[in-house]
């Protein structure tokens, strides 16, 4: 009876909440609402998201979304979505996308009656993304656990080739999502769609006036006036809705959860104005390529060279190679160049200034970067790609990219640099660009698409000596060689910082662990092996019951979790490189010990290649040497291969986890 009245109660909410929204009417009952219907665990619900396109001609085509959404937060942890972020297109030139209608609201229930706070203008604020986007945020007051908001604006935009995309999944749960587009005659759009959630579609077409406010050609001296004109229009109406859409929770080995998310967005496809001729706007990527290359804050800044010419010139003096005169530029601009962090396709202050003031955004310093390789000779082009937070350009579109670097052949092999990265090197990308698919810009030649995903494996080889000591406690060395990403990753996090707060920084990780006699080789240098050693101890380290001591021989070494715990993924697994892990580990026997048991030595092996797993272990009278290998030879792990993988790193876990058991003499 009482799993019926449960059930009953559940289908009321999903009925209740497919109900028609009305913006400012908040029930009580929402407010009393303590758990999600479907999803008892969730901090926060949306009651219902809408977003209606439509269109209007003012001398120039503009659309606008209306945009309105209803959110309860149930927990503590769910008071993020209480800051809301809306992006905005700033591009260098043109008018910018304006934010107005905007209203925003915190509903409590104080005693019997319920309380309603505004956001004012102490809870706005502008933060500017990237060269051509900024982010118009919000947050709201007086939030508790039980508080539900609601907000809704209007964006103006001119920019009617992209429209934004329209997220009916999120994080949490989405009771109820709608997404209206209405087109007049005189324009096509194309749709695109991701996501695994079904999403109902509703077509209709109706007449309906359409008025045009536009300025006529003018005689020379008179008065630009505007005038109006309305036309019977035939008008394409599309709906979209989702109900009881599932939250997209965060997984381990996720690149970027947006790719995921159930959305849509359309791309102007073509216009048929009255009394002119039809203009097709379906581009490819090279389209694409050429108008940002045309533009003036691209091309036109590769081609400048002479404000860098007198520092160029000398270092090349005693280059020998084609490839040490890469490095050297490479490193010289590293050097010179500070990244102010802003990242984008197109020069903001020009490369001139960035190059006199020694910090620029992604684009100035990589364009000075490509133009000081091509004035030493070198076959050198830009490469366009969007970075993992930005997400995957899924069709052909100007926005699409968000980021570049620049490549270089030598010897028929391609290289790839990054100047904002202090610590990368040719073909050692920051992690932040290893995002599937760039595209090499090449003068005057058909744009060249490149597989950003690194091929050759990143290194960690970890030699730990251990001498086991009364009560659990362990003493012993250890020194980790870390090559090319791993190295990279680890100087990005470190090289920064003070040996003494990496030491501290180890200790906390490892718990009950003291590090003595610490050292750091080629800390700052990139070509080289990253090497740290360091003597330690550690307390409780392994069990010593009665007669018997039992060691988990990896000890802190490797992780006994498996990051795969789900039945079922449907996203692929993204390792971020290749990686080959070797572990040797030599365990020193106390006095008056022998050895009982130690676990077998095994080798598994995932399907495909993609990996594999060497556990190997020798004993003499004194000591016991571990050697294991752990490899992913992918980047990239399709979804199809989840349950092997899982399967894998569960064996892999309960192998780590088996012990060594010895057993005192008489």
């Amino acid at each position: 009876m009482k799993l019926l009245l449960t059930l009953v109660m559940a289908f009321t909410f999903i009925a209740l909440h497919s109900q028609t929204y009305e913006f400012g009417k908040v029930s009580e009952e929402e407010i009393l609402e303590q758990q999600h219907a479907t999803d008892p665990e969730a901090t926060a619900a949306v009651l219902y998201k809408k977003s209606k396109i439509y269109f209007e001609y003012n001398d120039q085509w503009q659309y606008i979304q209306e945009v309105e959404a209803r959110i309860k937060i149930y927990k503590k942890e769910g008071f993020e979505n209480a800051t809301v972020q809306v992006p905005l297109y700033k591009p260098g030139s043109g008018s910018n996308e304006i934010f107005s209608s905007f209203k925003a609201f915190t509903y409590n229930l104080e005693g019997k009656k319920i309380s309603k706070d505004r956001v004012r203008n102490d809870g706005q604020f502008q933060e500017d993304f990237n060269d051509e986007w900024m982010l118009e945020k919000f947050t709201f007051p007086n939030i508790k656990e039980g508080s539900v908001i609601e907000y809704s604006y209007k964006i103006t935009s001119p920019y009617i080739y992209s429209l934004p995309w329209f997220y009916f999944q999120q994080e949490i749960p989405v009771d109820f999502a709608e997404y209206t587009i209405e087109v007049p005659q005189y324009l096509g759009y194309k749709t695109f769609t991701k996501g695994y959630t079904a999403v109902k579609q509703n077509e209709s077409r109706e007449q309906k006036k359409f008025t045009f406010r536009y300025v006529p050609t003018q005689k020379v001296g008179s008065y630009a006036k505007t005038e109006e004109s309305s036309l019977n229009t035939a008008m394409l109406k599309t709906i979209y809705t989702a109900e009881n859409v599932p939250k997209i929770a965060k997984e381990d080995y996720l690149n970027n959860i947006n790719n995921y998310l159930t959305s849509i967005k359309q791309e102007l496809e073509w216009t048929r104005m009255p009394e002119a001729a039809a203009k097709n706007f379906t581009k490819t990527w090279d389209d694409v390529i050429n108008t940002i290359v045309n533009s003036d804050r691209f091309g036109k800044e590769l081609k400048e060279k002479n404000y860098f010419e007198a520092d160029i010139t000398p270092l090349l003096a005693n280059t020998t190679s084609n490839q040490e005169k890469a490095v050297v530029i490479f490193e010289f601009l590293k050097n010179k160049m500070t990244w102010n962090g802003i990242r984008g396709k197109y020069t903001r202050e020009g490369v001139k200034n960035a190059y006199k003031n020694n910090t620029g955004n992604v684009a100035e310093i990589n364009l000075i970067l490509t133009a000081m390789f091509r004035h030493a000779g070198l076959y050198a082009n830009p490469v366009l790609l969007s970075t993992k937070d930005y997400g995957i350009p899924l069709f052909p579109t100007v926005d699409g990219f968000n980021y570049l670097v620049s490549s270089v052949e030598v010897d028929g092999q391609l290289l790839l640099f990054d100047a904002t990265s202090t610590y990368s090197t040719p073909n050692v990308l920051p992690e932040r660009t290893i995002n599937w698919i760039g595209r090499r810009v090449r003068e005057n030649e058909q744009i060249k698409e490149l597989n950003l995903m690194p091929t050759k494996p990143s290194r960690r080889v970890a030699n730990m000596e251990v001498k086991l000591l009364e009560g659990g406690n362990i003493e012993g060395k250890l020194r980790n060689t870390y090559t090319d990403y791993l190295a990279l990753e680890h100087r990005e996090k470190y090289a920064p910082i003070s040996d003494t707060e990496y030491i501290e920084s180890i200790e906390k990780d490892y718990v009950n662990f003291k590090v003595k006699e610490f050292s750091f080789q080629n800390k700052k240098d990139p070509y080289k092996p990253l090497i740290e050693s360091y003597d330690f101890q550690k307390t409780n380290a392994f069990d010593q019951i009665d007669n018997k001591i039992f060691i988990q021989p990896s000890f802190f070494l490797l992780s006994t979790t498996n990051p795969f715990n789900k039945e079922t993924r449907n996203y692929p697994i993204d390792f971020r490189f290749p990686t080959q892990e070797t572990y040797l580990i030599n365990i020193l026997l106390p006095e008056g010990y022998k050895i009982e048991s130690v676990p077998q030595s095994e080798i598994f092996e995932l399907p495909n290649n993609l990996g594999d797993f060497k556990y190997l272990i020798s004993q003499t009278e004194n000591n016991i040497q571990i050697r294991i290998n752990s490899n992913i030879n992918s980047t990239i792990v399709p979804a199809d291969f989840y349950i092997p993988l899982k399967d894998f790193f569960e064996a892999k876990v309960a192998k780590l986890s088996e012990k060594i058991t010895l057993t005192k003499t008489d």
